[in-house]
């Protein structure tokens, strides 16, 4: 059962990563697709900035997302450096300190919860026999 659930944990893993590069193939075709309608129609005034928008999707959201789960690993085998790293976020101002956390919640919390929840809920799903 341990080894069951070990499986079907790391399945869901596999599959979440698998799920998130097939969403980003879906986006670059949509990309492309729109890139060729958004040149065949003159009557857009926005179609550079709209562009400029699906160019720039994921990959930042993607760097802020790795660098906070770093930061958890690393507090995990580093417990004193990173207990150091955060005393030291008290020499930021506040409001600094609160729009990173906005940042980041919105980046975590919409973006990528979306990408890798569903996946990890159904591999927990099929790991204890429930569909």
């Amino acid at each position: 059962m341990i080894f069951d659930a070990v499986a079907g944990l790391a399945n869901s893993v596999i599959e979440g990563f698998t799920g998130h590069f097939k969403r980003r193939q879906k986006l670059k075709a949509a990309i492309v697709e729109n890139q060729i309608i958004l040149a065949q129609s003159r009557e857009s005034h926005n179609q550079s900035w709209e562009m400029k928008q699906l160019d720039n999707a994921g990959w930042k959201d993607d760097v802020l997302f790795y660098f906070f789960i770093f930061t958890f690993v690393w507090a995990g085998f580093y417990p004193e450096q990173a207990k150091v790293f955060f005393e030291n976020l008290n020499v930021l101002p506040d409001w600094y300190i609160k729009i990173w956390f906005w940042v980041v919640a919105s980046v975590l919390g919409v973006k990528k919860l979306g990408d890798y929840v569903p996946s990890f809920i159904d591999g927990m799903k099929s790991a204890f026999g429930k569909k």
